[in-house]
Order: C-alpha cells, then structure tokens, then sequence
C-alpha cells in the first residue's frame, strides 16, 4: 500500500525523493527503495532538471499504448 502513496503522489506531477517522503510521510530511506522498486516496475521513471532528480509517473510512448493489450 506504501507504493500507492507514492504513485497518488506522483499523479501529474514531478517531485524530488525528498519532497515525496514529506508528503507521504515516510522515510527519504523507505520512499528511494520503493522507487527503486516502481522504476524496475515501469511505473515511475527518474530525470534530471536543474541538477535535481526529479521522479514521475512513467510516460508511454505510442508504441506501448497500441500494444498494452498485447
């Protein structure tokens, strides 16, 4: 259920790992493994802005979309 918090979170927006621990309430510790976990999931995916790392909710490409029900 933690991973949840993380993807509600995440909903639209780009936060750092540190701005998502504060709003999730959960360790900076506890929030970087469980993204960790949700990129190898394809879920979340990282980038750099600003020289700060920055998480998101993973952008399909076309390709992925016409194929999901594949």
């Amino acid at each position: 259920m933690r991973h949840l918090k993380i993807l509600n979170v995440l909903e639209g927006r780009e936060l750092t790992s540190d701005e998502i621990s504060k709003e999730t309430k959960m360790s900076p510790v506890e929030v970087r493994r469980l993204l960790l976990r949700l990129a190898e999931q394809g879920k979340v995916e990282s980038f750099q802005k600003e020289g700060k790392i920055l998480w998101r909710l993973k952008q399909k490409t076309p390709e992925e979309e016409k194929f999901k029900y594949v």
